[in-house]
């Protein structure tokens, strides 16, 4: 018999702990190269590996959400901290995709973005946090 509480056992939420997961993934893998000359993507790690910055903010607040996530389906508190963790991961993140595509010289045509050599980064973070936002709903509705 196992002699730890129940607490102590995790009960993971799945929708949480996979999307949350996977947007960190996403986070640290590359999302642009500013062209196909360039060598260097914008991603998580490589602000990590130059100093960090919001981005330490970014994998600490996704990283908790997913220590929490654990825990999630024992107790609604776990559930919240694991939602409001990954909420603000969300934004930041956003703030700093949006801050590199702004660093990028401007184009002299709309699309422009559209056009940037894209790695998995952006669509596994955007399938990540909308697997988050479906946990919240779900837990919302325990």
């Amino acid at each position: 018999m196992d002699d730890a509480p129940p607490w102590y056992r995790p009960m993971p939420d799945v929708l949480l702990l996979v999307g949350t997961s996977t947007a960190l993934l996403g986070y640290l893998i590359p999302w642009f190269r500013a062209s196909e000359r360039h060598r260097w993507s914008y991603s998580g790690w490589g602000y990590l590996s130059v100093g960090g910055g919001w981005t330490t903010w970014v994998v600490l607040l996704l990283v908790t959400a997913i220590g929490a996530s654990l825990w999630a389906r024992r107790a609604v508190q776990f559930a919240q901290l694991a939602v409001g963790a990954a909420v603000a991961g969300m934004f930041l993140a956003g703030a700093v995709v949006a801050v590199s595509l702004g660093a990028l010289p401007e184009r002299s045509h709309i699309n422009w973005v559209g056009e940037l050599p894209f790695g998995m980064g952006l669509p596994l973070m955007a399938v990540g946090f909308g697997t988050v936002v479906a946990g919240a709903l779900a837990t919302a509705r325990r």
